[in-house]
């Protein structure tokens, strides 16, 4: 049977900021407050403030050898078997998966051997895929002993991916990983069923992988979650091919829970189980296999690509991709019935949203679909917090951006080197080569008065005086914020904005979230690209 292969664009589901029209006129009590930024402030001011989300992607089981290291050698790419998904795990601000089999020289691995080898040229595939954590708690990382997993090690640490659940020795196997991402703190831990596994495979003096005992996993948690504001837990454990979660995945992941874990991600059963809240807290027993060459039934096929969405240290929203191994051995984007059928197994309920796609055959941009669990209730309007550090001049040094009270400040070190103005209301900024130049922007989401300001093209004759909603990019310059390019009044605002290279072409589309100047609910997805002077549609 022959799948679809579909790019989805899946955006942040938004609160409603001020919108200046017939709506918001019944807010401020007079077309005159709308042409009245002071007016327009105070009411944005006024609002409850909302930290901005971090965005975790989860796969299952990533296994990398036999009939997998095969293709990647027929097509001379170790990127070959993320190309169809790359894009939607590049989205994340921390991807996380279970790596089955070491990182290490060796022999090839034939079909159907059952140890397991990953080439060490794959390393920074996996880093430029995404990746930038995973777990090593499994039975296959230490298939070629000590060595294999010292070696997988050093090549993880190489190429700048953290990973846990496996170490030198127990006290490293056991110990949290770390990862700081929007100002939130992060814990990842990882262990891995001593009944599916060999004992030398367990740390203990030399290398190994953490087992699962319920001593040492409580106290490894307690730890963490006394540490970090939100503590994710891996647990390798259950019964292959089994569809529902067995005892000992059950009964670990409500352990780990009430040790403090705020999530738990499963893998080992390679298809897709059921997710339970637990205590207000959200397992995923096993999203199924991600890349594999298990391609003897279709469920071993079918998994899921979840983005948890994390707010204030809770998870706030779930989305998930269906995904199909194909006989390429690498997952392609499953839609229509045969995507439903493979989420009806999470037992959520799940609305559907459509959204800008590529479709990878045709090779045009189509309309896809992606699937949403909210976990919390949704905000009404607000005003957003954000802080993140990214290095907008290439320097090597990493530049803090805050907003607050719209207003966004801009720091290297204890220096601040910008501050958007007063009379404007920064809403929401991104980074990203929006000119597609290879240098990264920094991209502003603007209400102001005023359409161009000092800018005016010289056949308009009148400027339009009314708060409406701009798109502003900026580039660093030794040590100064200039503009690169700026909008004039948006015909409909923006809420949320992403620059992503959804065709895989090189270059990134605008993917933006609009509203309306005249109904204040009302959403829409669209789809831009730069042109070499401003942004044009695409649909």
């Amino acid at each position: 049977m022959k799948f679809p292969r579909l790019a989805l664009v899946l955006l942040l589901t938004v609160g409603l900021p001020y919108c200046c029209s017939a709506c918001a006129s019944q807010q401020y009590g007079s077309s005159k407050d709308l042409q009245d930024f002071a007016a327009f402030k105070k009411y944005r001011m006024h609002l409850p403030e909302k930290q901005d989300s971090l965005c975790l992607v989860a796969v299952g089981d990533i296994m990398l050898s036999r009939y997998v290291a095969k293709k990647i050698k027929e097509h001379n790419d170790p990127n070959h078997p993320f190309a169809d998904v790359k894009w939607y795990l590049q989205y994340g601000d921390i991807v996380f998966g279970n790596l089955e089999g070491p990182v290490t020289p060796g022999r090839e691995i034939m079909v159907p051997e059952m140890v397991f080898r990953t080439d060490p040229c794959v390393a920074p595939a996996l880093k430029e895929t995404g990746f930038n954590i995973l777990s090593l708690a499994n039975n296959h990382v230490p298939d070629f002993g000590a060595q294999g997993l010292l070696d997988t090690m050093y090549y993880l640490d190489s190429a700048g991916i953290h990973y846990t659940g496996a170490g030198r020795n127990e006290q490293e196997a056991y110990a949290p990983r770390y990862v700081e991402v929007k100002g939130v703190k992060l814990a990842f831990l990882a262990f891995n069923d001593s009944a599916v596994v060999p004992d030398f495979y367990l740390a203990g003096d030399g290398p190994g992988t953490a087992v699962l005992n319920p001593v040492k996993v409580t106290a490894a948690i307690k730890k963490a979650a006394g540490i970090a504001d939100f503590t994710v837990v891996s647990l390798h454990a259950g019964t292959e091919y089994a569809a529902e979660p067995d005892a000992t995945q059950v009964d670990f992941a409500h352990l780990a829970i009430a040790a403090g874990a705020d999530l738990v991600l499963g893998s080992h059963p390679h298809v897709v189980q059921k997710v339970e809240q637990y205590r207000g807290k959200y397992i995923l027993y096993s999203p199924g296999n991600f890349i594999f060459d298990q391609l003897w039934s279709r469920e071993t096929r079918e998994g899921v690509v979840a983005r948890i969405w994390i707010r204030e240290n809770t998870v706030e929203k779930l989305e998930f991709l269906p995904v199909y191994i194909n006989d390429d051995a690498r997952p392609m984007i499953l839609s229509g019935h045969e995507g439903r059928t493979v989420l009806e197994k999470l037992e959520l309920e799940l609305a559907r949203e459509t959204i800008p796609a590529w479709d990878n055959e045709k090779k045009l941009f189509v309309t896809g679909e992606q699937f949403v669990f909210q976990a919390g209730k949704p905000l009404g309007e607000y005003k957003l917090m954000q802080n993140q550090k990214f290095d907008l001049d290439s320097d090597g040094s990493l530049e803090e951006f805050i907003l607050v009270n719209g207003r966004i400040t801009v720091r290297s070190g204890s220096r601040i080197i910008w501050q958007s103005p007063a009379d404007w209301w920064v809403d929401y900024f991104f980074p990203g080569d929006a000119n597609n130049d290879g240098i990264q922007n920094l991209n502003l989401l603007v209400w102001k008065s005023g359409s161009f300001g000092p800018h005016k093209p010289f056949w308009l004759k009148e400027e339009d005086i009314a708060i409406k909603n701009h798109l502003f990019i900026f580039k660093l310059v030794a040590g100064s914020v200039k503009p690169l390019w700026q909008s004039s009044n948006l015909d409909r605002p923006n809420y949320r904005a992403a620059l992503i290279d959804l065709n895989d072409d090189g270059e990134n589309e605008l993917v933006v979230t609009e509203g309306s100047y005249t109904d204040l609910a009302k959403r829409a997805v669209t789809l831009w690209k730069w042109n070499g002077w401003g942004f044009s549609r695409v649909n």
